[in-house]
């Protein structure tokens, strides 16, 4: 099957007529092809509805059915990638949303033959649809490699509330197109110093391209570039140019950085990516979600929110936090960082290597001092004092 064939047969997939396509209960049952997968089982629930659509005379819909903000459910689809080698696909589709608390949006993901290092991806979350909204159409553009196997598409909420979409179009387009690909290439992250023709440390696949940020840290599949660089070995182990070492266990970071000892656990997947354990002596505690960002270790404590209307990136949040119109502290978080499965030893070094303390950005509003008094001024003051 050629991919005009390919791209015909999926545009029909939410087209078909639901007639003896329903369920005992009397609900439709899912387009042939597309199924729902979530963080826990009877959280969510997708079907077909034919009442209001935005496009055509059907919708599906995906939508939560506990109160638990802290799961996710998606509504997709998986096919083989080999009609869409070295092109560039967009996914798009009309959708509108009721009550999401949390957020909502088209993704895509391509695969190649490790599943665990995706080639592409984007799930809509740096601008994500939250509240309600009414129809729209939205998309997301990732290029194909021709080492691509499978390709992965739908619609993703996390937290509760329900989300339709209809109009799905998967389709070839020009390099006119830009992508709105979380993995696109970044500026190379610089590494610490010159390098022997003899040194050739072993890292991941594509570990010069960067795939998130947090702050001025850029992290990859094998280097976080921070002031004092880590970069992954052969064995997976993270090693930083003081020889400190940092070890990925699942969801557990342990290790030292800065001449303390780490032990932290990252849990992400749904609305909000939680960072808790200790760091030297001191408990941390980091919360990330869309609309804000909480970071303690001791005493010292950044709770910043995010501002929608910044002019960053597309794959950026930025938090931040304000008196006036003076800008106290600031964050940004883009790419991998936001995701809801971020790579967990990349997060905490990103995070570790900001710090705790607030980031005054530069040419901010200056902070109002005392005035200075002069000599003359001063002796006056201390004349005009009364004496004890």
């Amino acid at each position: 099957m050629d991919f005009r064939k390919k791209l015909a047969a999926l545009l029909l997939a939410l087209a078909a007529p639901v007639a003896a396509a329903q369920s005992p209960g009397g609900t439709p049952k899912l387009p042939v092809g597309w199924y729902v997968t979530e963080s826990a089982p009877k959280r969510y629930e997708a079907g077909v509805d034919t009442a209001s659509p935005c496009e055509g005379s059907r919708s599906a819909y995906l939508r939560s059915l506990t109160p638990d903000e802290a799961g996710y459910g998606t509504f997709m689809q998986a096919f083989g990638a080999q009609d869409y080698r070295g092109k560039r696909l967009r996914f798009s589709a009309a959708m509108r949303v009721k009550d999401v608390d949390g957020w909502a949006g088209l993704w895509m993901r391509v695969e190649g033959p490790d599943p665990k290092q995706p080639l592409a991806f984007d799930n809509m979350q740096s601008r994500a649809l939250v509240g309600s909204r009414g129809c729209k159409r939205y998309e997301v553009v990732l290029d194909v490699p021709k080492e691509a196997t499978t390709i992965m598409a739908g619609l993703i909420m996390s937290g509760t509330g329900q989300a339709w979409l209809d109009g799905v179009r998967f389709e070839v387009v020009d390099a006119s197109v830009a992508v709105t690909d979380l993995l696109a290439s970044r500026p190379l992250v610089a590494s610490s110093g010159p390098s022997g023709l003899d040194e050739a440390t072993a890292v991941s696949k594509n570990s010069q391209v960067p795939i998130g940020r947090v702050g001025d840290v850029w992290f990859n599949n094998g280097r976080v570039a921070a002031d004092k660089p880590y970069t992954q070995r052969a064995d997976g182990v993270w090693v930083s140019i003081l020889s400190e070492e940092i070890y990925a266990h699942g969801i557990e970071v342990t290790g030292t950085f800065g001449q303390r000892p780490v032990e932290l656990k990252v849990r992400a997947g749904g609305s909000r990516t939680l960072i808790e354990g200790v760091w030297g002596s001191d408990p941390v505690t980091i919360s990330i979600t869309p609309a804000e960002l909480t970071m303690k270790w001791g005493r010292l404590t950044r709770e910043l929110k995010r501002d929608r209307s910044a002019p960053v990136d597309s794959s950026c949040n930025r938090y931040e936090r304000h008196d006036g119109p003076r800008i106290l502290d600031r964050l940004d978080l883009c790419g991998a960082a936001l995701g809801t499965r971020p790579p967990p030893a990349q997060l905490v070094l990103g995070f570790l290597a900001n710090g705790f303390r607030a980031n005054v950005p530069p040419g901010n509003f200056p902070i109002p001092q005392p005035p200075v008094l002069s000599r003359e001024a001063l002796e006056t003051q201390r004349a005009a004092t009364p004496k004890e």
